[in-house]
């Protein structure tokens, strides 16, 4: 397999920034992995926020334990911040391919 092509896949399918690990570009690999996982890592915790909310109020008998309810809850407490977070990630992925493709195709070069 040629090197462009591992770089994009570990990229495309790993996690972004893992192409520039394989092609030894480590600083390159922290640009993009290191506010990917800080986007991973604040979306879980507001995941975790948001259900420890939800169970809070099934507890307390204040939501009952209707699918329809419990969606409608977890919907009306998506932020913009979610949002943000989910193009950040997506730009960084995106990148680390494109990045990791032309960084491939010029060491072969």
């Amino acid at each position: 397999m040629k090197r462009s092509t591992a770089a994009v896949l570990l990229s495309a399918l790993v996690f972004p920034g893992a192409g520039q690990c394989y092609l030894r570009r480590y600083a390159r690999a922290a640009l993009f992995a290191l506010p990917s996982a800080l986007g991973v890592a604040y979306l879980v915790r507001a995941a975790i926020d948001r259900a420890d909310a939800i169970v809070t109020q099934m507890q307390a008998g204040t939501l009952a334990l209707d699918p329809e309810l419990i969606a409608a809850q977890i919907s009306a407490q998506s932020s913009n911040t979610d949002t943000l977070v989910n193009m950040l990630m997506l730009l960084c992925w995106i990148g680390s391919i494109v990045d990791a493709y032309l960084l491939a195709r010029a060491e072969s070069h």
